[in-house]
This record gives C-alpha cells, sequence and structure tokens, in this order.
C-alpha cells in the first residue's frame, strides 16, 4: 500500500515544542481508519521506530511516531540520552504526563483518523510511556510495551482500567526488569482490574526488538529475532481484534 510521510511540528501545555512523524496509508483518503501511536526507545525517534510507523502504515493504519524529548533533541550517546530521560522518568505524572497526552491531541486533529479506534505501542522508555497511558485511563483501545519498564506511577490511585487493554511483551532474560517489578505489575493490574496479557518470551534480554541492539556493548541488551518476530504478530493480532 501507498504510504506518505509528513514530519509535524505539536505542542503540549506547557508550550514544549515537539516533532513527530506521521505514516498516512492510502485508503485513508477515501475513509477514517484506525490509528496507532509509536512512543520511542529511550534513545527517542530513530530508524527503528520510523520503520514500525511505515510497516503499520502499509497495513492501513494511520501511524503517529511520537516525539518526547523536544524538536531538535536526538541524543546518539547512552549517557546523553539517559541524561535526557532521566527527569521525565523522575517525575512522570507532571513532566511526562503532558508529553504523552500531547501527542494523542495532535494525532486527533488528522482527519483521517477515526478517533473512535486509537492504540499505542511503545519500545523500553516507550514501553513505561504507553502502560502511563493505559494508568490514566486515556480513552485508546489498547496499549502494547515491548521490553518496556513496569514500575507504577508513585503516588498515583489504582483505578480501574476500564477503557485500554493492555499487552506486555517481557524479555525472560531480562535482569533489567526485576522480578520485582513483574510481580508488582501483575498485582497493579489485578487491583485495577485491568484487561491483561502478559507475555515473557525465553532467553529474551533487554531491547530485544532492536536489530542493532547488541551494537550498545551493554550487559543484558541485545537483539533476540524470534522473541521479536513473536511479539510483533502479537501486537498485530490484538490491534486487529481491538479495531473491530
Amino acid at each position: 500500500m501507498t504510504v506518505s510521510t509528513k514530519l509535524i511540528d505539536y505542542k503540549d501545555v506547557d508550550g514544549t515544542i515537539f516533532e513527530g512523524v506521521v505514516y498516512i496509508p492510502e485508503i485513508a483518503k477515501n475513509s477514517k481508519v484506525p490509528a496507532v501511536l509509536v512512543f520511542p526507545a529511550f534513545r527517542g525517534i530513530t530508524e527503528f521506530e520510523k520503520d514500525k510507523g511505515h510497516q503499520l502504515a502499509e497495513l492501513g493504519y494511520f501511524a503517529f511516531v511520537a516525539d518526547v524529548y523536544g524538536k531538535g533533541v536526538r541524543p546518539t550517546e547512552r549517557a546523553d540520552a539517559f541524561a535526557t530521560m532521566g527527569p521525565l522518568v523522575s517525575n512522570r505524572f507532571d513532566k511526562l504526563k503532558p508529553r504523552l497526552f500531547a501527542a494523542i491531541d495532535s494525532l486527533k486533529t488528522f482527519s483521517e483518523v477515526d478517533q473512535s479506534k486509537v492504540a499505542a505501542i511503545g519500545y523500553c522508555f516507550g514501553g513505561l510511556c504507553v502502560l502511563d497511558l493505559a494508568r490514566y485511563n486515556s480513552g485508546i483501545k489498547a496499549v502494547v510495551s515491548f521490553h518496556g519498564t513496569l514500575k507504577p506511577i508513585p503516588d498515583l490511585s489504582l483505578d480501574k482500567i476500564t477503557e485500554t487493554t493492555v499487552l506486555v511483551h517481557h524479555g525472560d532474560a531480562d535482569f533489567h526488569i526485576g522480578k520485582d517489578q513483574i510481580d508488582g505489575f501483575h498485582e497493579e493490574m489485578r487491583t485495577r482490574e485491568a484487561d491483561f496479557v502478559f507475555v515473557s518470551h525465553a532467553k529474551a534480554v533487554h531491547a530485544f526488538t532492536e536489530p542493532d541492539a547488541d551494537s550498545f556493548n551493554a550487559p543484558g541488551i541485545g537483539y533476540n529475532e524470534k522473541a521479536a518476530k513473536r511479539s510483533w504478530r502479537s501486537c498485530l493480532n490484538l490491534l486487529t481484534e481491538v479495531f473491530i
């Protein structure tokens, strides 16, 4: 399917400017289509997330690769990336939440989007982002986290998650996401009476979906082709389910 690509600027409530990338399938010229937000890993928007956006658009979805760091903020070194991400993770309610909702608000300005059919997927830091959208009952149909952080939002009341199906793909050998996080996440989802699925992929470590993860040369981080393909198929199956 033919796909058109656009860079778009948008703002959050604090006036911070972001630059996202949208992928519009040809079919959207004739009718509104479901939309999927893509939230990047710790480096911000890279070719990996752009490729996922394009793949989704080829399947007929309007894809929006969200920018959480700000226009022009594209760290290339690990230390810079963590320094950029750190303040957002440390204050998820006040600093990160407005940026997440800015992406949703911007997405919904596009006439091609069926606003009743919106989902979000995220990788690593982006996985945390989409799980937070579920926690806030943001009105989207589903979220899919790939090797994302599972920690709850501090001091946020554990209200029922009533609108969003939650799917988590976790690497069973990922020591960056400890057993305490896994157990805590399950307990949180049960308390919230969420519709959730948790998949643990054998032998997969952190960042298992990213083909260039081995080049990071970091302990416990690497690509796992089998887990990457299985988790992606599972994601697409869920999108089909919730967008019926």
